[in-house]
């Protein structure tokens, strides 16, 4: 009998270590987006919050530990942590991707519910090439872009350089373009506006357009001459 009183212990121990650890899992019960004043509360919202590179959060929710863990939007760059209690986080969002969702970590390893979202891309507002400025939808002529050109890419969304499937490309069949900078004052005043990348153009085309390609979405894109 004493063997099996003992098991019968040891049983009930491991039930109440495993419901004691799932009581402590975090839970984030909202997202807030500062720059959109979008607010989503778990299990009430129906319509996802647009996020973008650049634009804060606030994620609230319980058992997110008092020691700093992460804040994740995809397979990416991890957002910026600004301020980390055990109810909430503030973090500036790097990246983000298609198909994917908020994520809390703890510093000891444990992950919350996911919360959905819906991404927004890079957006081209201008391109400034030597003297020229053209704004999509607006401007009566294209600039000209040729091998070499370095041009001015002004928008939305880019997010920081690190990302690593950041691109620019000045063709659909060519290589990407060089890249001189990318949002050069990221780490000091990251914004989801005003971004701006500079590029030396490997290859043009008539005909072609100038795109920007963040985490794994593509910009608008905006035409150019090249004859």
């Amino acid at each position: 009998m004493k063997p099996l009183r003992l098991l019968c212990l040891l049983a009930l121990v491991q039930l109440w270590l495993a419901s004691a650890m799932f009581a402590q899992s975090p839970t984030i019960t909202s997202v807030k987006v500062k720059e959109t004043a979008c607010a989503y509360t778990v299990g009430v919202s129906t319509r996802q919050c647009a996020i973008g590179p650049g634009m804060t959060l606030t994620v609230k929710g319980t058992n997110f530990g008092t020691v700093g863990g992460g804040i994740t939007l995809c397979n990416c760059p991890p957002a910026t942590i600004v301020q980390w209690t055990s109810t909430r986080v503030v973090a500036i969002v790097n990246s983000v991707d298609p198909n994917a969702s908020v994520a809390l970590e703890t510093i000891g390893g444990a992950w919350s519910n996911a919360v959905a979202y819906a991404p927004l891309g890079p957006v081209i507002t201008s391109i400034v090439v030597g003297n020229c400025t053209y704004i999509p939808n607006q401007s009566p002529m294209l600039c000209m872009i040729t091998p070499g050109t370095q041009v001015t890419i002004n928008g939305s969304y880019f997010g920081p350089s690190t990302t690593p499937t950041n691109y620019v490309v000045t063709c659909s069949s060519c290589g990407a373009a060089t890249i001189n900078s990318w949002n050069p004052n990221w780490l000091t005043s990251p914004s989801p506006y005003n971004n701006q990348i500079v590029v030396t153009a490997t290859q043009a085309f008539c005909g072609s357009t100038v795109a920007v390609h963040a985490g794994d979405l593509w910009s608008n894109f905006v035409p150019y001459t090249a004859c």
